[in-house]
């Protein structure tokens, strides 16, 4: 009969499968690529036409809040939350939460207006994240959900 070692570093998950999650090639100068590499992630890079991140038929489009911005600003962010309603799930992260995030380029309204729009007549959920790392783990999380029947 094996022992347990409770004193170990092992996680329960150094002996299950990975999993996996395809990241646009454009995410690899982002440390959420790294960050889930360490939580056990087996990752394929590609050229995906539509969102950042897919995980088990997920579509996750990451925006840092000045991106965010700017693309309110440009207007490509309508064009992008359409194409991800191409997936039966898809989600927004909006990473770097801050006091601050109402400061810069854009008034204050614009940003909540288009928070408020993309949850209420795009249909699609906003993580808000505190950084890469805190991106990463949501999205880990996010690959354990079990799929809405």
């Amino acid at each position: 009969m094996p022992f347990l070692d409770i004193f170990s570093k092992k996680t329960s998950n150094d002996n299950k499968e990975k999993l996996k999650i395809i990241i646009d090639f454009r995410e690899k100068n982002s440390l959420v690529p790294s960050f889930l590499s360490k939580l056990n992630f087996d990752i394929e890079f590609k050229n995906l036409p539509v969102a950042d991140y897919i995980i088990n038929s997920i579509a996750i489009e990451r925006k840092t809040i000045s991106d965010f911005k700017s693309s309110i600003i440009d207007k490509r962010i309508i064009t992008q939350l359409l194409e991800l309603k191409q997936y039966p799930s898809a989600f927004l992260v909006l990473e770097g939460i801050s006091e601050d995030m109402y400061k810069g380029i854009i008034h204050e309204n614009a940003f909540r207006g288009l928070v408020i729009s993309v949850i209420s007549d795009f249909n699609i959920p906003i993580i808000f994240t505190q950084n890469e790392k805190d991106t990463a783990q949501y999205l880990s999380v996010l690959s354990k959900k079990e799929p809405n029947k």
